[in-house]
């Protein structure tokens, strides 16, 4: 039976967790320890408004619907924003994606610091949405925790129309936040892991995680295993294989490079698979 809530045992197990050094519960998922890019925050150019710490907006084409990609743990805003463009120029550009909004990573893995202006995105969002418009949310690793805090912020705000028109892509994060009100209330849910078959150990370093919400929020759920062969990454390296959700060949053989992996795309695809759970049916 799915939980909508968390009871006081898993929340004092969610604060432990984040407080040590060893691995994360099954609603927080693991994630790198160190510092914080003292730039993390610059903007990703001119061409971008400005609309609350760490979210930027961009109006790309004539299309009507409407892209948020939240960068994971440490991303900053300006590479969130690359990953997001690249997204819409190789496929959701043709799905009708006139607007994008780039939100960098949070501070620290599991976003105890609320600071990311998801107030300021809703409040931005109502002055583009037609009403009708689809929604398309994809969120990387600790980037689905500030994704979280918009659907709760959505539906604490009686926004139900602006749910069900939300497909939400959680690429290999957790599930704190998440609920099964709001997960049932979203057009569409998919929990995304990597997998590169031709290593022993070639799973995206949250995959288990990404199987078990697919499950919990089932029916209402689905999970998604990307497929790349040959990615590059060492047998065993979880990190390396993180960034196989973003791209199909990661510039660090063992570990993640946000930096890299979200900006430069040359002869190494954007990862796109999981967008066909989002689209509409034709």
């Amino acid at each position: 039976m799915r939980s909508t809530g968390l009871p006081a045992v898993a929340l004092m197990a969610m604060m432990l967790a984040a407080c040590s050094t060893g691995g994360a519960g099954p609603d927080q998922p693991d994630e790198p320890s160190g510092g914080i890019d003292d730039g993390k925050a610059d903007g990703p150019g001119s061409a971008w408004t400005h609309v609350g710490l760490g979210v930027a907006y961009q109006r790309v084409n004539t299309g009507s619907a409407i892209l948020i990609v939240y960068g994971g743990y440490s991303a900053q805003l300006n590479a969130s924003a690359a990953w997001a463009t690249e997204l819409v120029d190789t496929q959701l550009g043709a799905a009708d994606v006139g607007h994008i909004y780039a939100v960098q990573g949070p501070a620290d893995a599991g976003y105890d610091g609320r600071e990311i202006a998801n107030t300021a995105l809703r409040a931005h969002l109502k002055t583009i949405d037609t009403s009708e418009s689809p929604i398309y949310v994809v969120a990387h690793s600790s980037g689905s925790y500030v994704a979280h805090e918009l659907l709760a912020q959505l539906h604490a705000t009686g926004n139900a129309d602006v749910l069900s028109r939300i497909a939400y892509a959680n690429l290999d994060g957790g599930g704190a936040g998440l609920t099964a009100y709001i997960a049932d209330s979203l057009r569409q849910l998919t929990f995304v892991y990597a997998h590169d078959p031709t290593l022993a150990s070639g799973f995206s370093e949250n995959h288990s995680t990404a199987r078990a919400l697919g499950s919990e929020y089932a029916p209402h759920a689905t999970t998604f295993e990307v497929v790349v062969p040959s990615t590059g990454c060492d047998n065993g390296a979880g990190w390396c294989l993180h960034d196989v959700l973003v791209t199909h060949r990661p510039h660090n053989a063992r570990s993640y490079d946000l930096a890299d992996d979200y900006t430069d795309f040359v002869d190494r695809p954007v990862t796109t698979e999981y967008l066909d759970a989002l689209l509409p049916q034709r």
